[in-house]
């Protein structure tokens, strides 16, 4: 998010949490931009909500607040707000924005001054966002709609990505990111790395039946939207051999839900792609709102809550190293193995595992697989540098974001899943009654790639 935006937003999260939201807004309308029209839309895209630009002031306010109030999110998640300029830094005659999108999803128009977002190839992955110095895109926002739920006081819950480890501080433990949450209005903060031990669990099943002779090789499916959207739209010949999982992401949620249907599931990390991953069409209504790191941080810092200072909630320590891992490249594919070792020694001969992170090596790899260049029988990609520590929205450095993940996750006391008696609990009351049932009885895990 552009520094503007950022005061921005950070002013219109305080005056809806303190009351005072139409006024506040009416001023930023009138006040903060020189073009009313971008104003209109940026405005919009900030508060989360779909509304018609195109009317009288009044109409345009009254609207945003009856979009808030009645859930009318946006579904669009990358949205171009203002015009080109035609100052941008160019590479090969394209544009900066052009040239960090993977799929080419950014299309110049035909005059050549200006640019727009083809949204049959966009996968939302908010690298333009980046990448573009003039603010003319923006990541729909979701917290507003998320405080307006608070005020109604419906039970919301934050699932955190593992990836959060040293994202607030470097000495910020989880248990006083916890209270930070419930500071907000949450009513519990947990951990999707128990999800992610559920997935390490039956992707090691699903290795054992899918991997049967030399060649054989199973793509994981567990955590990255653009490696997923990398398979279904362009390498869908591999299909075949990819891992049915939904996303830890998805796996909490269904689980929260399927335990308390009438709660809201808020995920927070740092990938603007997720915001679109829980709008796909078989997933939708898993997770209810997503919210990044960098939103997070102005949250806590427009309600006045210092992470920092908080004492802390301490819980029940329920995830393994394994789960925790899943924040940084490397870490499914050690997760898995843990398993592997432990219930399918038979197994441990044929498990070579194979990871590569970035999209240009996502799709290099993948093409080397179409053509029949198998080099591993375990396939991990993640689209960012890093794996998730290295989102578009992460709030430190990839490398920091890997040491604090490590630190969280090899201090854990749950070694290995399948050794934690609190999952097993967790999973008989999904009716789940012994591991191996996660093979043939775990639909709520699973998703269609057809």
């Amino acid at each position: 998010m552009k520094k503007g935006y950022e005061a921005i937003y950070k002013e219109l999260v305080k005056s809806y949490y303190e009351g005072n939201f139409e006024k506040t807004f009416e001023r930023l309308l009138k006040q903060e931009f020189q073009n009313h029209e971008e104003a209109k839309e940026i405005l919009a895209v900030l508060c989360g909500v779909e509304v018609d630009t195109n009317v009288d002031d009044h109409t345009y306010v009254q609207s945003i607040i009856q979009g808030i109030t009645n859930q009318h999110v946006r579904e669009r998640i990358i949205q171009k707000v203002k015009s080109c300029t035609g100052n941008c830094e160019e590479v090969d005659g394209k544009g900066k924005c052009q040239t960090t999108c993977p799929f080419d999803a950014i299309i110049e128009s035909e005059d050549g001054k200006d640019k727009w977002i083809d949204s049959n190839l966009c996968l939302s992955c908010g690298r333009c966002v980046e990448a573009c110095d003039a603010g003319n895109y923006i990541d729909n926002k979701q917290f507003i709609p998320v405080l307006e739920l608070l005020k109604q006081g419906q039970k919301v819950v934050a699932i955190v990505a593992p990836a959060i480890a040293g994202q607030f501080g470097k000495y910020v433990t989880l248990d006083q990111l916890r209270e930070a949450f419930i500071k907000v209005g949450f009513a519990d903060m947990i951990e999707v790395a128990i999800a992610a031990d559920v997935l390490s669990i039956k992707e090691a099943l699903e290795f054992d039946a899918h991997v049967q002779h030399k060649g054989d090789f199973m793509i994981t499916s567990c955590c990255c939207p653009m490696w997923v959207a990398a398979l279904k739209k362009v390498y869908d010949k591999l299909v075949p051999n990819v891992s049915p999982s939904v996303s830890p992401m998805v796996a909490m949620a269904r689980i929260i839900k399927a335990i308390n249907k009438q709660v809201k599931v808020v995920f927070v990390g740092p990938c603007i792609a997720k915001k679109a991953e829980a709008k796909e069409p078989d997933l939708k209504g898993d997770v209810d709102y997503v919210l990044t790191f960098e939103e997070t941080k102005i949250i806590f810092e427009a309600l006045n809550i210092d992470v920092t200072q908080c004492k802390g909630l301490p819980s029940v320590d329920y995830a393994s190293t394994g789960g925790r891992l899943y924040a940084r490249t490397g870490g499914v594919s050690e997760a898995v193995w843990d398993i592997v070792d432990q219930l399918l020694p038979e197994k441990r001969k044929v498990f070579t595992a194979m990871q590569v992170d970035g999209m240009k090596e996502c799709k290099a790899l993948l093409e080397e697989l179409e053509e029949g260049k198998v080099r591993a029988s375990f396939i991990e990609g993640m689209g960012c540098k890093g794996g998730c520590v290295g989102g578009p929205r992460a709030l430190i450095p990839s490398s920091e974001g890997r040491e604090a993940v490590n630190e969280v996750a090899y201090d854990s006391p749950i070694k290995i899943p399948v050794h934690s008696e609190i999952l097993l609990g967790l999973l008989k009351q999904l009716g789940i009654s012994e591991y191996k049932e996660l093979l043939h009885k775990s639909s709520m895990f699973e998703r269609s790639f057809k």
